[in-house]
């Protein structure tokens, strides 16, 4: 037969049973704290469907190369002028019907635009890859107030041509710079 457990035997399992209770309840303590932690962490966040990237700014591509510039009744207007405000330059020998309801929009935004008629008699004011949208009367500037292109676009894109202007001018004064 089995000689009964001594007192120390039966002290230190008693100990050893303080001591994986306390520890389960710790568990349970530091479980339900994460739950809670989780539950408020979740119910903060955006919907689902929210965007999580941040809307870079359009890129630079340098400053406003030398042109003619007119408003839309034919008087000339100076580089200079447009100096502290957005600016839209198609290419075109009239004012283009869209960009009317492009400037509508983003006015209604707060955002000011201003539509200025470009032309240039030398082609190597602007970068080649532009040429052929100007000779061909698509070509679009989007001009920021520090007289940096800032999106060039083919008229003849249609709607998504109006949306990414509408777009990019809000990034203008919504986003942070790069």
């Amino acid at each position: 037969m089995s000689a009964p457990p001594s007192s120390s035997a039966r002290s230190c399992s008693w100990v050893f049973g303080v001591l994986g209770a306390a520890g389960l309840t710790v568990s349970a303590l530091a479980c339900a704290a994460l739950v809670r932690v989780l539950d408020f962490a979740w119910s903060e966040a955006p919907p689902s469907n929210a965007a999580w990237e941040l809307e870079a700014p359009p890129p630079v591509y340098g400053p406003l190369p030398e042109l003619t510039l007119r408003d839309e009744r034919g008087r000339p207007v100076e580089p200079g002028q447009l100096q502290g405000q957005l600016a839209l330059l198609p290419f075109a020998e009239a004012p283009l019907p869209f960009l009317r309801q492009v400037q509508e929009r983003l006015e209604a935004d707060g955002i000011p635009v201003r539509v200025v008629l470009a032309s240039s008699r030398d082609a190597t004011v602007l970068h080649p890859d532009w040429r052929p949208l100007r000779d061909s009367g698509r070509l679009l500037l989007l001009v920021d107030p520090r007289l940096q292109v800032r999106g060039v676009y083919d008229v003849n894109q249609g709607p998504s041509t109006s949306e990414r202007v509408i777009t990019d001018a809000r990034c203008l004064r919504t986003c942070p710079p790069l």
